[in-house]
């Protein structure tokens, strides 16, 4: 009997056809494989120290997380060195879905900026999973400081050159207000470096020192308690905890705008379908009321999204915030 063979292709291309189809169809992760994801608990790295906003967060979506994938997950917090160590344990890790990265403005749209040789490749070696929620910045001073609107803190500023000072538990923080200083036309005032925002916090409510633009959920029971006092928040819209504050556009800053924000990133590499998963059980928890009420006490947002939404996000992030750092004339470190 003659062998058939296809119209087109030579016997002797046959077997590598058939050979290069084989490794292909054993490549990609088969219906069966997405579904047995996971087998065993996922770890979030939070590339921060434990207590602030990313780490609170992480851990209420990492709570409600669990059951709704069926397995545990683990919230580890690597802080450190701009959030570089985190990022670089995720970075390292097998491509398979159990290990993510809370990320945030710092650590993917700010450290390109101005870390000379930055270890990672915000693009290159992550892929965006969903974004988790939105945060507002928001201009803290202690009551010791006898402005009360933005106005007043500008003109005692500019009274006092280099008298008063300004605190920044990070990059992003900085660069908050780097972004306000320049917009209000130039302010004189001596950058106090915190390695957390804890330390920060409590230098602040001693009045050591005068303001800072930081996540706004860090410090709404000291508002409450009439210990620090809000000038302005940074997004576009009030927030609702803090409906009588003004933004910063509102107070005179014009074309301010600051919000910090969280979300899931992976290995590049992870399966599009473990991705898809991950995506969907994220958006399920975001809908969750309990989750949704935690969120808005804390003064953040749900936001939720699909992963290409994410990526054209920090896109703009990473454009905006270096157009900040090349103002505020920043060298990288």
């Amino acid at each position: 009997m003659r062998a058939s063979h296809q119209p087109g292709v030579a016997p002797g291309r046959r077997q590598v056809l058939a050979t290069a189809l084989g490794g292909a169809l054993l490549a990609a992760p088969s219906p069966t494989q997405a579904q047995a994801w996971p087998a065993r608990p996922v770890r979030v790295v939070v590339p921060f120290p434990p207590g602030g906003a990313t780490d609170l967060i992480t851990r209420l979506v990492a709570d409600n997380l669990g059951p709704v994938l069926g397995q545990q997950v683990v919230v580890e917090n690597r802080g450190g060195a701009f959030g570089i160590l985190g990022m670089q344990a995720v970075q390292t890790a097998p491509a398979d879905g159990y290990t993510l990265a809370a990320v945030a403005p710092g650590v993917m749209a700010v450290n390109p900026w101005v870390v000379k040789r930055l270890p990672y490749d915000p693009e290159a070696d992550f892929v965006s999973v969903a974004m988790i929620a939105s945060i507002p910045f928001v201009m803290a001073v202690p009551r010791s400081v006898p402005a009360r609107t933005v106005r007043e803190f500008v003109e005692m500023v500019r009274a006092r050159p280099g008298h008063y000072n300004f605190g920044t538990s990070g990059m992003s923080s900085r660069l908050t207000v780097e972004l306000f200083r320049s917009l209000a036309g130039g302010l004189d005032m001596t950058m106090v470096q915190y390695r957390g925002g804890g330390p920060q916090r409590v230098d602040l409510l001693r009045g050591d020192l005068h303001v800072v633009i930081d996540q706004m959920p860090s410090f709404l029971e000291d508002f409450a308690k009439g210990d620090l006092v809000p000038l302005a928040v940074g997004t576009l819209s009030r927030s609702p905890q803090l409906p009588d504050v003004p933004t910063m556009q509102e107070a005179g800053i014009a074309g301010y705008e600051a919000a910090a924000w969280l979300a899931f990133s992976a290995p590049r590499g992870t399966p599009r379908a473990v991705i898809e998963r991950l995506n969907g059980a994220i958006a399920t928890v975001l809908r969750l009321p309990e989750v949704q009420q935690r969120l808005v006490a804390w003064g953040a947002a749900a936001a939720g999204g699909s992963p290409e939404e994410m990526d054209r996000q920090i896109r703009a992030e990473r454009a905006r915030w270096g157009e900040v750092v090349r103002r505020a004339g920043i060298e990288p470190e």
